[in-house]
Order: structure tokens, then sequence, then C-alpha cells
């Protein structure tokens, strides 16, 4: 009787996963190739961090949902094309929080890398001999288990694979503690690749930004 009882269970227990899509891999293959399905956001509005380095701002409501992008389509007039998004590079100094409110403004967010040649493009367009807010947080509450900075949506490069000042990444060889949180990146007047390289900063610091414009980020977050 046992012997039957169990395989009536893992007979139901076989049907059950048959029909829960996340256990199906074809399902999570094309998930692991669509890095940008249904990401999850962090620390947009500053929110999540738990730092009293951010300035406080007023909650900010959905922005309009922006048009698609592709690669057959032209970026706003001054915006760089890469792909299916468009980019960017603000040269007015703001704090993190204010820089990504200015990116909402323009119906963008801050940068984030979706892979190295990504990360190379925009790099070598970053306005030289100035350092840029990107979208790159270290959260102060995690920090007992994770070294690693987090982009501020699913789906990115690991960030250990960016240039930093220090390598291999270790977050307090690059300026990290716990008013400096946010992740800015410098560009040296060299075509060099070594010249350039991601560093924490207080994100009260006023430094320029790169904001990206990416339909399906953006459509998913409003």
């Amino acid at each position: 009787m046992d012997y039957f009882r169990q395989i009536i269970l893992f007979t139901l227990l076989a049907v059950g996963l048959a029909a829960d899509n996340t256990f199906d891999p074809l399902i999570l293959a094309r998930s692991n190739e669509e890095p940008h399905q249904r990401p999850t956001f962090y620390n947009w509005d500053g929110r999540d961090l738990g730092t009293t380095a951010f300035e406080n701002l007023p909650h900010q409501t959905s922005q309009s949902t922006p048009l698609p992008i592709n690669q057959s389509e032209h970026c706003p007039d001054g915006w760089l094309k890469f792909f299916d998004s468009c980019y960017f590079f603000e040269t007015e100094a703001l704090g993190f929080a204010k820089a990504e409110k200015n990116c909402q403004d323009k119906q963008a967010t801050l940068f984030v890398a979706n892979s190295l040649d990504e990360w190379e493009t925009v790099r070598a367009h970053t306005k030289k001999s100035q350092f840029s807010w990107i979208g790159l947080v270290r959260f102060s509450q995690y920090e007992r288990y994770e070294k690693l900075p987090r982009w501020q949506t699913t789906g990115s490069i690991n960030p250990s694979k960016i240039n930093w000042l220090i390598n291999p990444y270790q977050p307090l060889g690059n300026g990290w503690s716990t008013v400096a949180n946010c992740v800015a990146l410098f560009e040296f007047p060299s075509t060099i690749e070594s010249s350039s390289y991601a560093f924490f900063y207080p994100c009260t610091q006023h430094f320029n930004s790169i904001c990206e414009r990416n339909s399906t980020i953006l459509n998913a977050r409003n």
C-alpha cells in the first residue's frame, strides 16, 4: 500500500510542476536570454539605501509611457544610440538623487549596463576628466553579506567586471563607506581602457550623470 501511495504522490507532484511555468526549462532559458522582462527595481527615488546621505526629495509620480525604441529608430538630438537604448550625458553637476530625478524628467533612468559592449560604448562617450553618476549603488543594510553593489535593475552585468580603480573589486578599496554608497564613473582624457574607473562617493556629491532611455525598463517601471 505504501508503494502505491508513493507512486500517486510522485505523479501529483510531477503534474503540479508541469503546470507551474517557473519550472519550465524553456521559460527559464528564455528569461536568461531576455533579462529586461519583468525587471526588479532597486533604490529608485532613493528609498532603499538605508543612509542619510540622500537629499530628501518628494515622491515622484509615474512618468508617461515612452514610445518604443528599436534599432531602426533614431534617438532625440543630443542622445547616443546603442541597440535599443538612448543615452544622454548630463553635464549639470547634481547629487545622485537629483541626477536620478533629472533622468526621470527625460523619460529615462540612470545608466545600467546590461553587457560589457554596452558598458564600453557608453564609457567611451563619457565626458573626459569628469565624474558621472551611474545607476549602481551598494546598500548599507546588505553590507554584511553582499560585497558587490547592485545595479538599479536586475538582468545587468556583474559589477565586478567593469573598470574599478582597485582590481580585483573590493568595496572598501574602492571608496565604499556608510556614507559613500553611490558609484560614479571617471573618464581620463585618454583612449586607454584602463584610464577610466568606477568608484564609490557620497551620494550628495555633485557630479555629471548618464541617463538611459530604454523602453522595456521604463514600461515595466510605470
